[in-house]
């Protein structure tokens, strides 16, 4: 072979080479062995294109997400029609999956906190739980960069799909924790990928001094620690959607908690909820104002008698209960015959709840350490929500972490609410709240449940009743109806 010839398909070999699957090598000690041959030809090879592979489509991470793009758009996927049946969700008990000190920053479970929801899923079910919310499932969690990396600290994709089998094979409807009012780039404040977004998706007023930004400003309330998303962008809705779509079909979750509302209008709820067709919807709107809450879930649902109008969490009922049984004054628990929270306004769409990880002292050696007396208020505040209207939600660490006998008395209340036929919109009768006495009779489906509150025993329901569960400062007792 002539050595003009040799070189050439020496220097064909290597540009062949350097196009091929192999992305990102200097080929080396080969491509020196090359360049000796060619007999001085000064053969250099391009050097990869910057973030050329974490572009790619063939990361697992975007490959996901084009193909969410691919079933979940609008025109190729049609979401059925939305039913959020208060009467189905009333009889529902949720558990609150986790708190904040549950996640890798602070515990190393082998299986990630995934391995432990998965690991207690049976129990979960087996006490009655209906319904559990589970924390944000993306890289970033609160603060979410890549919505479909599912690698997070929390655990990993795979345990997350164990987890959701698992519970769902105990009879338990799984909530995904939803970030929508705000978002974090993924190596910068605002460098969007997986979905890819231009910056001109954050709103104008936003800290951030990067531009372009929206020409419109926030329309609710700022996150200083993420990039506010305006919501009227074309592109953040249909992503929105694609993800929430993506989450219900793909990975399996059946409704939502949609954090931090109070950052973007309801009506947007209302649309994402229609076009993903969640089995229960909850918002976090943090304000013990009872209208907000009613105007907030109202503005989820504009069709006549608001039917698929989202839950909201009643932040009303959670301090008016707390401070009672820490003051020991129970007067503001009543509003002229009706309950003080929210539940005495629209108890269908109201989930009560005690602590959450947003109430709980943010100290991580609080919660194994928490004296006996919070113990005991907290236990309290729960006979007062697990008899009463409303959606019940028990926090994680209260259920399972205080030990036996705290835990068998929550079942012994929860099972008085499931054996009574208690629902969100059962009728509550208040017969007595002052100084250290709280009564009242709840009308259940199958039983009336009586239960009092406080120091005071100056109130008992009388004959025909039975006593079903008591501790410090409280009682309850059942009745069958006739």
């Amino acid at each position: 072979m002539s050595s003009r010839l040799k070189n050439f398909w020496l220097i064909l070999s290597a540009l062949l080479f350097s196009v091929s699957s192999l992305p990102a090598q200097r080929l080396s000690p080969g491509f020196d062995a090359l360049k000796a041959e060619t007999i001085g030809s000064d053969l250099a090879l391009p050097e990869p294109a910057s973030g050329r592979l974490e572009n790619s489509p063939l990361i697992s991470v975007r490959a996901e997400r084009l193909r969410a793009e691919q079933l979940y758009s609008d025109g190729v996927y049609k979401p059925a029609p939305l039913r959020m049946s208060d009467d189905d969700n009333g009889r529902l008990i949720m558990l609150q999956g986790f708190h904040w000190y549950a996640d890798s920053y602070w515990i190393h479970p082998p299986g990630g906190w995934w391995g432990v929801v998965a690991d207690k899923a049976a129990e979960a079910g087996k006490a009655g739980f209906g319904l559990i919310w589970l924390p944000p499932v993306s890289r970033g969690s609160y603060y979410p960069t890549e919505w479909y990396n599912l690698d997070s600290q929390w655990g990993t994709r795979d345990g997350l799909l164990k987890a959701v089998r698992a519970l769902h094979s105990s009879g338990i409807k799984v909530v995904a924790d939803i970030i929508l009012n705000h978002r974090n780039g993924s190596k910068d404040w605002a460098d969007f990928t997986d979905p890819d977004w231009p910056t001109d998706v954050v709103v104008r007023d936003d800290e951030w001094t990067g531009s372009p930004k929206s020409l419109y400003a926030d329309e609710g309330m700022g996150d200083g620690g993420c990039r506010d998303i305006d919501h009227r962008s074309p592109l953040v809705r249909r992503d929105a959607k694609i993800f929430l779509r993506w989450l219900r079909e793909t990975i399996g979750f059946d409704g939502w908690r949609y954090d931090m509302v109070k950052g973007y209008p309801a009506h947007y709820v209302g649309m994402y909820n229609k076009d993903s067709s969640p089995a229960f919807s909850v918002g976090e709107y943090y304000d013990t104002n009872r209208q907000l809450l009613a105007d907030w879930a109202d503005g989820t649902d504009n069709s006549p008698g608001k039917p698929n109008a989202s839950t909201v969490f009643d932040f009303t009922t959670r301090y008016s209960i707390v401070g009672a049984v820490e003051s020991g004054r129970y007067g503001p628990l009543n509003d002229n015959g009706r309950a003080a929270g929210f539940i005495g306004w629209w108890s269908a769409k109201s989930v009560t709840f005690v602590e959450n990880h947003d109430t709980s002292p943010r100290d991580p050696n609080f919660l194994p350490n928490a004296s006996a007396e919070y113990k005991n208020q907290r236990l309290i505040g729960y006979a007062y929500i697990l008899t009463h209207p409303g959606i019940p939600c028990v926090f994680w660490p209260h259920f399972f972490d205080w030990g036996q006998d705290y835990r068998s008395r929550l079942q012994a209340l929860m099972d008085i609410r499931k054996a009574a036929g208690i629902t969100s919109t059962s009728r509550l009768s208040i017969m007595a709240a002052s100084d250290e006495l709280y009564a009242a009779i709840v009308e259940g489906e199958s039983k009336r449940v009586a239960v009092r509150l406080g120091r005071s025993l100056n109130w008992d329901p009388g004959p025909g009743w039975t006593l079903a569960a008591g501790g410090e400062r409280y009682a309850v007792w059942t009745q069958a109806l006739h």
